[in-house]
């Protein structure tokens, strides 16, 4: 097959019919959808336009993941942009106060003299909540991705995109991008003396959330997230810059691996392990000297946080082990387990065992807590509405959730799910990307096919990087590398040119379907990609499989 011939078979098998194969293939920047199309787009825009010409309090309440950590930086960029200053930003403790808008933020607001407050990937089940703020003449409005609960909350303005009512064009973009059309509609109206165009610098912002939030990275997404690269390889941010040099990412050509396995753990650390803040200060700072604090705290924190999961994890695979059979919907967890972990875990537990996992945990309070990931497409937030008598409390989207429930339903939950799964009408909703394997032999694992396939590039949910697979490829070295050896490099002979290098991080010869050993035949799966570790420029394949 020639290379042309990949990237049309690569197409198809996404869905990109040739009408869309431009669109798709060259994501512009001027094909984003009108903000104002978002419901109630038009009346948030005017309530924050008219707090700034009349010098009002503006307090902003975001989530603390990478999606409204980012997400709140979008409107401080904004903030500082329009050297408006009477604004402040909140972002709440993971383990105190748990997610979503709370009464005690609204009393912080309310003794800070605020008269708006701006929510950032949440609010949009905070019913009670929006009522006590309305109650003390606090405006509301919510910048919001989740699915809403029976009825909407009392706010100003309620901006989501799947609000049922909503007619915008993507229903998937994340939080930061919401807040981020605010931005955007504010600018449409009135400039705040910032010169045209300057709120694009704040698309790294949206990338990483993009990338971190595992939305599918199709339609406006991928624009998004094409963009935020763009610009986070320029972005002068002394945050970034530190995190950059700290992980020896070369900023010239980061991607949204770095982002997704580099990245974004860091900014998740400072709530699972410490303060959420931490991260935003570090994204939204403009000191070298605080940048450098901060980065050195969350790589800390960070390593930390590796030991704890690395722990339970374990704890979950025995577990599973001991298991006679395993059903369509995995539910574990222990009142040991901290809940702010737990993402991780399933995130793991999907991968090794190929459907979606719930899993919980006790928090401080004692309130069994918990998150979930899904597999293959099926819809978390439907699957949860399907069995939603189990739970206390529920949230998220398709790919990923949380969820409180009480003691006395856990025993019947992973049943109820598995037969649940079983009548979801939708069924598997995102298959485009998949795992098919291209044959290609190993001469051609170079500079040529990377440039094919760098054209559907960024990667991620929804449009997942292509397999390749090379049949009776001979094996001509084995050798762990790394520091402590954890990593496995595996040439292949290729009689029509040099050997090809694949590798795989934390692994080892026996770490695939069949033992690697020189001198051996198999047929090799992997991903190619582009590394510039040390400057120096090298295609290799990562290694998905060996049999």
């Amino acid at each position: 097959m020639s290379f042309p011939e990949i990237l049309e078979n690569l197409l198809k098998h996404r869905g990109v019919t040739e009408e869309l194969k431009e669109a798709f293939l060259n994501p512009s920047y001027a094909k984003l959808h009108d903000p104002l199309l978002l419901p109630d787009m038009e009346k948030a825009r005017d309530r924050v336009i008219e707090a700034m010409q009349k010098g009002e309090h503006i307090f902003v309440f975001s989530d603390y993941d990478a999606d409204g950590i980012p997400g709140a930086v979008v409107l401080s960029d904004f903030f500082k942009r329009a050297k408006y200053e009477n604004v402040s930003f909140y972002i709440p403790h993971r383990h105190d106060e748990g997610f979503g808008l709370s009464t005690e933020a609204i009393d912080v607001a309310l003794e800070k003299g605020a008269k708006l407050l701006i929510t950032v990937d949440c609010g949009i089940a905070d019913i009670e909540e929006v009522k006590y703020a309305k109650k003390k003449k606090l405006d509301v409005i919510i910048t919001d991705h989740h699915l809403e609960k029976e009825v909407l909350p009392p706010a100003l303005a309620v901006v989501d995109p799947v609000r049922k009512d909503s007619e915008y064009p993507f229903k998937e973009i994340c939080g930061a991008a919401v807040a981020y059309k605010l931005v955007q509609a504010i600018l449409q109206k009135e400039s705040f003396g910032i010169k045209e165009g300057m709120e694009k610098w704040s698309l790294d912002m949206v990338g990483i959330a993009t990338l971190s939030d595992m939305v599918p990275l199709v339609g406006e997404n991928r624009i998004l997230a094409k963009f935020g690269l763009e610009v986070l390889k320029k972005t002068e941010r002394p945050g970034l810059a530190a995190l950059f040099r700290k992980l020896r990412i070369d900023q010239r050509f980061v991607t949204e691996d770095d982002i997704a396995f580099m990245i974004t753990p860091r900014i998740n650390a400072a709530s699972r392990m410490g303060k959420p803040e931490d991260a935003f200060n570090l994204l939204a700072t403009t000191s070298p000297i605080e940048a450098d604090r901060l980065a050195d705290h969350l790589e800390k924190i960070n390593s930390e946080r590796k030991g704890v999961v690395a722990a339970l994890v374990k704890d979950a695979k025995k577990h599973m082990e001991a298991r006679e059979s395993i059903n369509d919907v995995i539910v574990i967890g222990n009142p040991e387990w901290r809940p702010a972990l737990l993402g991780l875990v399933a995130n793991t537990l999907v991968e090794e065992y190929k459907r979606p996992v719930f899993v919980w945990g006790r928090d401080g309070d004692g309130t069994l807590k918990g998150s979930c990931r899904s597999y293959n497409g099926y819809h978390l937030a439907d699957l949860m509405l399907a069995a939603g008598d189990a739970f206390i409390e529920f949230g998220g989207h398709a790919n990923a959730g949380g969820f409180s429930i009480a003691l006395e339903n856990l025993p019947t939950l992973e049943e109820k799910l598995s037969l649940a799964i079983k009548n979801l009408a939708v069924g598997p909703l995102d298959t485009r990307g998949g795992p098919t394997a291209i044959q290609i032999e190993a001469h051609e694992v170079c500079e040529d096919l990377w440039k094919i396939i760098s054209t559907l590039a960024p990667f991620g949910v929804g449009n997942e990087k292509p397999v390749f697979e090379i049949k009776n490829a001979e094996i001509s070295s084995v050798r762990q590398f790394g520091k402590t050896g954890d990593h496995l490099e595996v040439l292949i002979s290729s009689p029509k040119g040099k050997d090809v290098k694949c590798i795989s991080f934390f692994a080892t010869p026996e770490s695939f379907s069949s033992p690697v050993a020189f001198g051996s035949r198999v047929t090799l799966r992997g991903n190619l990609e582009k590394s510039y570790f040390m400057n120096r420029p090298e295609i290799r394949l990562r290694i998905v499989d060996i049999r």
